[in-house]
């Protein structure tokens, strides 16, 4: 039996798992883990921050305040609340909350687009599309109309957010264009 090929099966068998951090301490989450080896994921935000002295300055925020994502396998789930300032794992059911590789690359995309996020908690309105150009064609997510803008958002079930980005209507189409002609 191969070594090599058993841990190419393994990296293969993990998904990404949400823990649940001390409150502001995402960041020392995030290099604990990685210090310890792990694939992590904290989504930040650059945004512009003033000071009661009227001081203006661009800070990284954490986009998911006290969430923090890991891609390990799910008997590693014990040993990472283990960590320092991990207090737990999201778990629905007894079963631990996952979050599939496509959102968490929508999200990365996202980022990665330097364009103002905005994350709205228990979000419910709005109907599902599919985005059909652009960085981040075949991603599926609700449309929202908010302040004269059309804003596609990535729905986080697990933890029961979705996360915002501004978006041009012509670069989407409706997923359920037959369920709304009934």
């Amino acid at each position: 039996m191969d070594v090599s090929s058993d841990m190419s099966e393994l990296k293969r068998k993990t998904e990404w798992y949400i823990f649940y951090t001390a409150p502001r301490a995402e960041k020392v989450a995030q290099k604990e883990l990685l210090i310890k080896g792990y694939d992590v994921f904290l989504p930040m935000t650059k945004t512009l921050r003033v000071w009661n002295n009227r001081q203006k300055k661009i800070i990284d925020q954490v986009l998911f305040p006290s969430y923090i994502f890991v891609n390990t396998q799910e008997c590693q789930l014990y040993k990472i609340c283990q960590t320092r300032k991990i207090t737990t794992f999201i778990h629905c059911g007894g079963k631990p909350s996952k979050i599939s590789r496509k959102c968490i690359e929508g999200i990365k995309r996202m980022i990665n687009l330097d364009q103002e996020l905005s994350v709205v908690p228990d979000f419910s309105k709005g109907e599902t599309v599919e985005i059909i150009s652009g960085p981040l064609a075949g991603y599926e997510g609700v449309l929202l109309e908010q302040q004269s803008k059309t804003k596609f958002g990535i729905r986080l079930n697990a933890i029961n957010q979705t996360v915002f980005i501004d978006i041009c209507r012509n670069m989407v189409k409706r997923k359920n264009a037959f369920a709304k002609a009934r």
